[in-house]
């Protein structure tokens, strides 16, 4: 493939929206002073940024169009480019899948010393020869299974690439609801539901309890947190594994319950009543990713 035009989807970093561009006194405190819960945000900064340098100076090279947007800047979908990269971590990989529907998306680890990229194929050592690859059709973007989701039959506009967290606004609070799988009903009570793909299997999911799957497998899981089930009551639909034709129904039973998807920064109330419906996706994420990357987990 020819890469021609480019879309660059970069994040900012702890220290540059903290120090740099909101002056936080009780931050800057803590980084002159040298504490622990802040010695690593300017490294990574820098990493970053050297990072993000890198790779633009790598595209004018190769004669490659681009633009350039942090992540928070992006609203609508990307159209018109031959490739979406995403520069940060894990979190601007996801936010960056928000925004792409038929656009290939390779992720770029910026900072090593502070994020894991399980979604980053490229870093700044390798982006050259990653990009070789791509323009020489050597890898291809993978299909990676995404979900979507509709309350009270209304299409939410994010597909899900990681997970869905169902639970009440409140964490000490407990999440009551009714789920609905195949013949199956029940009311539940719980700290919450989480409902994950393959991508979100070594993640949350892994954490709870359940099996991360192959990257790139079709089946997503769903599986309940900490259920709070009465002496003598023992409930079916407490954890599986899901076909692409299962879809999952949860009726909310709280006053302010809260979707939260692929993470903290895109949540919608999910009140007394309403309906969630879960299911899979027909647009499947492209994305250059390693195939085998969630064996490390096994």
């Amino acid at each position: 493939m020819k890469l021609r035009n480019v879309l660059i989807l970069h994040k900012k970093s702890t220290f540059q929206i903290q120090a740099l561009e909101h002056r936080e006194t009780r931050f800057i405190k803590l980084l002159e002073e040298g504490h622990e819960s802040v010695t690593r945000v300017k490294m990574a900064h820098n990493e970053h940024m050297e990072t993000l340098e890198h790779l633009e100076k790598e595209l004018t090279a190769r004669g490659i169009q681009f633009n350039s947007y942090a992540r928070a800047e992006l609203n609508d979908k990307v159209t018109g480019v031959d490739l979406v990269i995403a520069v940060g971590g894990d979190g601007t990989f996801l936010d960056a899948s928000h925004h792409v529907v038929d656009i290939p998306l390779l992720g770029i680890n910026s900072s090593s010393s502070s994020s894991f990229g399980h979604f980053c194929l490229a870093t700044e050592r390798n982006l050259s020869k990653v990009l070789d690859q791509i323009e020489g059709d050597e890898i291809l973007p993978e299909r990676l299974l995404r979900l979507e989701l509709s309350i009270n039959g209304s299409d939410l506009p994010e597909l899900v690439l990681n997970e869905v967290l169902v639970a009440h606004s409140n964490p000490a609070a407990t999440s009551r609801y009714f789920i609905t799988l195949r013949a199956e009903r029940e009311e539940q009570r719980s700290s919450g539901l989480w409902i994950g793909t393959p991508s979100g299997s070594t993640g949350s999911l892994r954490s709870a309890g359940m099996t991360v799957l192959p990257i790139t497998d079709h089946r997503y899981e769903f599986i309940v947190r900490e259920p709070c089930m009465r002496p003598g009551v023992k409930w079916q639909l407490l954890k599986g594994i899901l076909n692409g034709d299962d879809q999952i129904e949860i009726v909310s039973q709280m006053r302010t319950g809260t979707l939260y998807i692929d993470g903290q920064h895109i949540d919608y109330q999910f009140g007394l009543g309403d309906t969630l419906v879960v299911k899979p996706s027909k647009q499947f994420l492209l994305a250059y990713i390693q195939k085998d990357v969630n064996d490390i987990f096994l």
